[in-house]
């Protein structure tokens, strides 16, 4: 019973220990679990670009430091109706009253190449995807990721996106996000967010789940938002929304709405444990976060602040926190009047009431740049994790007097309105942001500094290698100049940060230099030095570690790396210990020189030796990361191979090594033996050794020009003289003994006794034989006599694995002895491969290894780059250098309407011609009824007709958003005006960009300075920044200093072969709000004239805003697609255009009123305005010429319209304000200056070119001055299209009208009236003279009639246009001539001048006997450019010659469809049958290409015997007597005849062989062979 009692109580002791064991375990897991859902995030890599040029997360950092507000106006490259839709009124339908916001002008930009991702696509695809994506890869390498390397892991991305509006664009958000995974192949989830303004914070919480769940491992979370149309400035000025100025006043009491702006955030994620146990840089912490939604409260677009409390409060509970351990909070903070109070009131609620501390800071970064929508809450945690980092809180702009709407005592809480130091806690640092999305849904997140990381002391390094790659040239070279400014001081971070967390791309380079920032800067400049190392990763293949036999052996080898490298001298350290088993000696000691060691001469110390440092030199290239996929030796060589192959043991390699060279000294040495190296094949030295006799043997074939000789010395000696005599390299090789000879056979029994107890096995890496040639050779006693006594079959085994696909060869040795024969072997049988060294002879140290390294890896090799900085952490290097091409959908140009159809013609001919009889037989109706209504259609088609012919005049100059990429190319001369600040300090910022050669021109000295700098070098081009001098000339009111410089200029370089560039500031407006600076745009019109009559040396205009657009000036200059007037803005780069100027709607008739002023009244031109004038009922017209009514026709004009005439001289000042005081004008169209004779560019004085503008150019300043701000109705200057196309040699003319038409622009910009109208070649003898008219005629400017010019003023002034242009152009006869001499980008935006740029397939019935026609190598050529001209067309590249042809078509952005649409095109132009899947079956165009031309019959079918004639003929002709005689052509071209003839007798060769005679065999040779 008790026995009983006594088993249950210890069953229930068991049972209760098992369900404490379990209840421990289950709570263990409760608390894993809890602690996995409360784990924090750790922030491990940012990136962004936000408004103001912000490119990185510091630049964002340095805008909210440095308190900068970046708020600008409208991207002007877009194709937005800036004009149209903006009106400053609020409340005006359809209408924006501001133009103001934060915007990304790089928008368009993008790397389509980068990313394999074609042009077509690219266009196609919305600029948030193509930012996202970019912004992505650089999030990666911030945090020190190689984003390659994250290709196939469950990486999420989490991305906020809100527009859907670019034109073409796809209205699908999840491309966004699915992009981005879908071209890095990132698998974990992908999920588009769309939650209006708090969509990348929801983004972040959703990833911080996803983390915690277990979804994915790593994440990308943020937002992007580009904005395609204005539509949501348009919609929210209807609701009155929006900052009239553009700037958000978060929490002030003037805040009147918020300011959209763009941007794009992306943080990348991991939970804090995997960062530390994946050593990644931590930047910050997210605690906790929340989100939540208004629900149904008091409106659908309203803040709802017991919302806005309950989401802090939850995020609050998340992070384990309380409200006192949050120190700042960057809100959200729009400015507007309504949602400031109610946000201000939710954080006194909760962070107001605060147990202990300091007060809540409070602040917005939309106060900097405005409000970026689905990017605005990660642009507030980048800038929060930032003054975490930096310890500082910044101020928020535009705060006045902190809104009265909010009760600031109800709580702690201090509003940012100064820059402050992080307030002293004894815990880390913390900040919140919140974002409040427009559709009601809340989110609020919690960061924290990060915590301290352990950073063991390492040592220093003894090399740093920089390691650079990029996609394409020009970005390796923009990467390297980046990377020049920030190299100072220690590189091991740097180093270690560009190995470890940048991808491997295939153009290369690593800076292995002491001086790190000079090679950069060389590298940058495309420049070479020995210890940068570049090259292209061309070779793909397997890899062959190779091992030389004796010779490349020096004093002091390896010393330098036993100290530098610990994975070399631990495997010297085995190697030695191996060795001393069968020696009396230590080579280490040996190696150091130590007292009391054998000669390191010695054969059985040298072989051994080798032996120990080859193998330490592949153990140090296995710890750099390169290993062997093949192993071969040569001679002894083969020793350290089957060593490191594993094919021998250590031991064993000792073993062999050590006792073999023994055996050679005690046996060999001394036997009159030795060997000779000779340069020659090894076949033609076999065919020489007969005569001796067997004295001497083929030891090693080592290549094509290359072999070795073994035997008797004598034998040897005598063969060497015989080789030397007959120009031969034949050179002794320094031993007494004679390996691979008969000699050997003395070792035989010796060696298979010594060698007797190894145990070769397979080894774990391949190895070939340089005794058998094949792999797989048993490596016991008798194969290591072979070795010894046969011959070394080296090159046969390189060109069999050069064949089998082994295409990098690593010779290890302390100096290359092979690498000259491997290269010779590959390239006699045309294989593509790499081979590099490892040490050199006196270079033993890590920098000559890690130079083979790079030499290796910039071809394409492995290489673990870390692992020589092993002590480096990741830190702020430059990120990849995107090379941007401009990639946004464009309104396709309107053509011209096509002709009416032949019954409509004939139709209206009868009707204007009164033809009513034949009117109504067409009709089939009587005449009677027609012939009221008849007179009527006349004249409604008349002036139909005429308004028609007005609208094909009417054009405007339009500017086009072009891309630049690139710097400076050559040696720049840059001429700076003395005593300009602002030039000098372009000259400065321009010296950062290229070579620059600066010279300073004082008054009155350019041309000496100008002819002493270009007597002393020549330059590529010239930048003149000369034009930056706005002063007005001393001598000449009516001539700028600008201009006067700039003739100057021209006139001294006129011999000078250097394109000349011109920069200028403010010249042109490239928008319709800008002004221009009248001065500068005169030069403008200069240059229109130097083009044309210079235009060999004429380089262009560009006009720029400061020393900040250096970068883009440089680009400009050096060459985009032929641009030479350009203008550079903020917002981009643009071009200038011509283009038509329909016009838009119906607007009010403009009527005169008062006093009407016409300067030049009297001249034909302005007789003609005058009686216009009239017709439109002007009440008073004041005509003024400088000989008032003495002027011809003045008095007949004054008596038939009663108008008054005044005597002016306009450019007179008293006169114009006598003039003015008589006659106070309501209007004034100003129409002096007529184009008169003037001496050409290279003669004009400065006197001449004043005088032929002053009328013109300072009456239409007088006028502007003197009236001031008087209210006009009209500001008319008649001005010409030679301001705007040129006029050869008439520099003056175009000057002069360049400024009018920049003082309407300039007048407009100050809020007052003003037109420019440019116009053409008026009837009657208007705007130029008689002989000038015929000439403008016959280059297709005809003359307009003055009637209906005069109706095209009246249109400008009804829409109160600011420019026009007005000339009836012939552009078949005008655009042939004007783009004679070089292009005239100008007209490229006309359709008519326009090339067509689509390729249409070529109908060739016949490809294949066209390429017939052709040689094989013309016609794989010609195959390879339809290809790639083919490829451009579908997937829109320039050109063919923009396509690689061997890059990859998944790089080229080929997907299905355009593999379909290549299939079609190359089938209809070369007539073949292609699969589908064409594209895809073939890896590039060079492959695709040469496939077609295997289909085609390439290489088989034979060259037309005609076409073969033809070509012999032509070389033929032009040989000279010494080829004829050299090349035995005659001889040959008569046995062909002898041939031809026999043929045509029906005797055949053979026959008359056997028949000939031996007087006839002679004949018949000489005749064959040309005795």
């Amino acid at each position: 019973m008790n026995g009983k009692a006594m088993s249950n109580e210890d069953k229930l002791r068991d049972y209760l220990k098992r369900a404490t064991a379990d209840l421990q375990a289950a709570r263990r897991r409760v608390q894993e679990l809890e602690a996995q859902h409360s784990e924090p995030i750790a922030i491990i890599g940012m990136s962004c670009r936000y408004p103001g040029d912000v490119r990185t997360p510091d630049d964002l950092w340095d805008l909210v430091d440095q308190g900068r507000d970046v708020i600008g106006e409208f991207p002007a490259d877009r194709g937005w109706d800036v004009e149209g839709i903006y009106d400053p009124t609020p409340d005006r339908p359809g209408k924006t009253y501001t133009r103001h916001g934060g915007f990304l002008y790089d928008a368009p930009g993008f790397d389509a190449e980068f990313f394999g991702i074609s042009p077509r696509d690219a266009r196609r695809s919305d600029p948030q995807q193509r930012i996202l994506l970019e912004a992505s890869w650089e999030a990666f390498e911030r945090a020190g990721l190689d984003p390659h390397a994250l290709k196939g892991s469950p990486t999420g991305v989490y991305a906020g996106v809100m527009y859907h509006d670019y034109s073409g664009g796809s209205p699908d958000g999840s491309l966004v996000s699915g992009q981005v995974s879908y071209t890095l192949g990132l698998e974990g989830p992908s999920v588009s967010v769309d939650t209006a303004c708090s969509s990348s914070l929801v983004a972040l919480h959703m990833a911080a789940q996803g983390l915690r769940d277990g979804d994915c491992t790593l994440a990308l979370a943020g937002g992007v938002a580009v904005m395609g149309t204005p539509e949501m400035f348009v919609d929210f000025s209807g609701r009155r929304g929006l900052a009239a100025d553009g700037r958000s006043r978060s929490f002030s009491d003037d805040a009147d709405g918020t300011s959209w702006a763009e941007g794009v955030g992306v943080l990348v994620l991991e939970k804090l444990s995997d960062a530390r146990r994946n050593g990644h840089r931590v930047l910050a912490l997210l605690r906790g976060s929340a989100i939540n939604q208004d629900g149904a409260s008091n409106g659908f677009s309203a803040p709802n602040g017991p919302s806005q409390v309950r989401v802090i409060e939850a995020a609050l509970a998340d992070a384990g926190l309380s409200r006192s351990d949050v120190d700042l909070v960057e809100a959200h903070g729009t400015g507007t009047a309504l949602g400031d109070p109610i946000e201000a009131q939710s954080l006194m609620e909760t962070y107001g009431q605060r147990a202990t501390g300091e007060p809540l800071l409070l602040g917005s970064i939309k106060s900097n740049m405005g409000h970026p929508q689905a990017a605005a809450g990660v642009a507030g945690v980048i800038k929060m994790v930032q003054a975490l980092r930096h310890g500082k809180a910044p101020r928020t702009l535009h705060v006045g007097t902190p809104s009265t709407h909010v009760d600031w005592t109800a709580g702690a809480i201090e509003l940012l309105t100064e820059p402050r130091d992080w307030p002293e806690v004894n815990r880390p640092r913390r900040a919140a942001v919140s974002s409040f999305g427009v559709s009601g849904t809340n989110a609020h997140v919690i960061l924290e500094q990060a915590p301290e990381a352990d950073v063991a002391e390492a040592p220093k390094p003894a090399v740093c290698p920089l390691v650079l790659s990029a996609k394409t040239p020009a970005a390796l070279a923009e990467a390297a100049g980046q990377l020049a400014s920030q190299v100072d001081g220690d590189l091991t971070d740097i180093a270690y940060t560009l190995a470890a967390g940048r991808a491997k791309l295939d153009h290369r380079a690593v800076v292995l230099s002491t001086d790190a920032t000079q090679a950069l800067e060389t590298l940058a400049a495309g420049g070479s030095r020995p210890d940068v190392v570049t090259g292209t990763a061309d070779v793909r293949g397997k890899t062959v570690f190779v091992f030389p036999g004796q010779g490349s052996q020096w004093t002091g080898m390896a010393i330098e790396l036993i100290e530098q490298s610990p994975a070399f001298a631990e495997r010297m350290t085995e190697c030695d210990a191996a060795l001393r088993e069968f020696t009396d000696w230590s080579v280490l000691a040996v190696l150091r020189g130590e007292p009391g060691t054998p000669p390191a001469d010695r054969v059985d110390v040298v072989q051994p030796m080798l032996w120990a440092v080859m193998v330490s030199l592949a153990a140090l290239w296995r710890a750099h990361g390169v290993e062997p996929d093949m192993v071969i030796g040569h001679s002894q060589g083969e020793i350290a191979a089957a060593s490191v192959s594993g094919a021998l043991s250590l031991q064993d390699g000792a073993r062999v090594v050590a006792l073999r060279s023994k055996a050679i000294g005690d046996v060999l040495g001394g036997r009159g033996g030795g060997m000779l190296a000779a340069g020659l094949p090894a076949a033609e030295l076999l065919t020489r050794l007969d005569a001796w006799d067997g004295r001497i043997s083929l030891a090693a074939d080592n290549g094509a020009t290359s072999a070795v000789l073994s035997g008797d010395g004598e034998a040897l000696d005598e063969l060497r003289d015989q080789l030397v005599k007959e120009g031969f390299r034949a050179k002794r090789v320094p031993v007494d003994y004679a390996s691979h000879s008969a000699h050997v056979e003395h070792l035989a029994d010796r060696l298979l006794a010594d060698l007797g107890p190894i145990a070769p096995g397979a080894g774990s890496v391949a190895m070939t034989s340089t005794v058998t040639e094949e792999p797989g050779a048993t490596m016991d006693a008798r194969y290591w006599f072979t070795n010894l006594r046969t011959t070394v079959r080296f090159a046969p085994v390189v060109a069999k694995l050069a064949e089998a696909g082994y295409t990098r060869f690593v010779e290890i040795s302390p100096h290359p002895v092979l690498a000259m024969s491997i290269q010779e072997t590959l390239d006699e049988g045309g294989y593509h491969g790499s081979v590099t060294g490892t040490l050199r002879r006196d270079e033993g140290g890590l920098t000559r290894f890690a130079t083979s390294l790079a030499e290796h890896s910039v071809r394409g090799g492995a290489a673990d780059w870390a692992s020589l900085v092993p002590g480096g952490r990741i830190t702020d290097v430059p990120t990849y250098p995107f090379q941007h091409k401009r990639f946004w959908l464009e309104e396709e140009a309107t053509t011209t309407a096509a002709p009416a159809r032949v019954a409509d013609q004939d139709f209206w001919q009868d009707v204007t011609s009164g033809d009513v009889d034949s009117l109504a037989e067409r009709l089939g109706v009587e005449a009677a009824p027609l012939a009221e209504i008849v007179p009527a259609l006349a004249a409604w088609h008349g002036r139909r007709t005429e308004l028609s012919t007005v609208e094909s005049w009417r054009y405007r100059v339009s500017w086009a958003p072009v891309s630049v990429t690139g710097g400076l190319i050559g040696t720049w001369l840059v001429v700076v005006p003395a005593g300009v600040p602002e030039a000098a300090e372009l000259a400065d910022a321009l010296a950062d960009q290229g070579d620059v050669v600066r010279v300073i021109a004082e008054h009155g000295e350019l041309v000496e300075v100008l002819t002493e700098a270009t007597a002393v070098r020549p330059f590529d081009g010239v930048l003149s920044l000369l034009a930056l001098d706005t002063r007005e000339h001393p001598e000449h009111p009516a001539l700028s200093t600008a201009v006067a410089a700039t003739i100057a200029l021209l006139q001294a370089l006129r011999d000078s072969d250097a394109p000349v560039w011109v920069v200028t500031r403010g010249a042109v407006a490239v928008d319709a709000f800008s002004g221009a600076d009248p001065a500068a745009a005169a030069v403008w019109g200069l240059g229109t004239v130097a083009a044309l009559d210079q235009p060999a040396t004429w380089g262009g205009l560009v006009d720029v805003d400061g020393p900040a657009d250096a970068a883009r000036l440089a680009a400009v200059v050096s060459g985009v697609d032929s641009e030479d007037q350009v203008a550079i803005r903020p917002s981009g780069v643009f071009a200038r255009r011509m283009v038509h100027a329909p016009l838009k709607g119906t607007a009010d008739e403009w009527q005169p009123r008062g006093t009407v002023l016409v300067t030049g009244g009297t001249g034909a031109v302005g007789a003609h305005v005058a009686r216009w004038l009239a017709g439109r009922g002007a009440e008073n017209i004041v005509l003024t010429s400088r000989r008032g009514l003495d002027a011809p026709g003045a008095r007949e004009l004054a008596d038939e319209l009663g108008v008054t005439v005044v005597a002016c001289d306009v450019s007179d000042k008293e006169q114009v304000e006598a003039l003015l005081a008589e006659h106070p004008p309501t209007a004034v169209v100003h129409a002096a200056g007529v184009l008169t004779a003037e001496s050409p560019l290279s003669d004009v004085t400065p006197a001449e070119f004043a005088a032929a503008t002053r009328a013109k150019v300072t009456g239409a300043a007088l006028l502007d001055e003197l009236l001031g701000d008087t209210e006009l109705d009209a500001f008319v200057l008649m001005s010409s299209g030679a301001a705007v196309w040129g006029t050869s040699g008439q520099p003056a003319y175009a000057a002069g009208n360049a400024y009018l038409d920049a003082l309407a622009r300039r007048r407009r910009a100050a809020g007052r009236t003003a037109t420019a109208i440019a116009w053409g070649s008026w009837g009657g003898g208007g705007m130029v003279d008689a002989e000038a008219s015929d000439l403008l005629r016959r280059m297709g400017l005809a003359e307009m009639a003055p009637e209906l010019a005069v109706e095209a003023l009246g249109q400008a002034l009804d829409h109160d246009e600011t420019h026009l242009v007005v000339a009836d152009i012939d552009w078949a006869a005008f655009a042939p001539v004007y783009q004679l001499a070089r292009p005239r980008p100008l007209l490229r935006a006309l359709p008519e001048v326009a090339e067509d740029k689509t390729e249409a397939v070529e109908n060739t019935g016949d490809f294949k006997a066209k390429l017939a026609a052709l040689t094989p190598a013309e016609q794989q050529r010609t195959l390879l450019d339809l290809v790639r001209g083919q490829v451009a067309v579908v997937a829109g590249y320039d050109g063919g010659s923009a396509v690689e042809p061997a890059r990859a078509f998944k790089e080229l952005g080929f997907d299905s469809v355009t593999a379909v649409d290549l299939r079609n095109r190359l089938g209809a132009a070369t007539g073949l049958k292609l699969p589908a899947t064409v594209a895809f079956d073939h890896v590039n165009p060079q492959a695709l290409a040469e496939h077609l031309w295997t289909q085609l019959g390439g290489g088989e079918a034979a060259v037309p015997l005609e076409v073969e004639l033809d070509r012999l003929e032509a070389v033929a002709a032009g040989l000279d007597a010494a080829e004829i005689d050299r090349s035995r052509i005659v001889a040959r071209l008569q046995a062909m005849v002898t041939t031809l003839h026999k043929t045509l007798s029906g005797t055949k060769a053979t026959d008359v062989l056997e028949t000939a005679t031996t007087d006839e065999l002679f004949a018949l040779i000489d005749n064959e062979l040309g005795a």
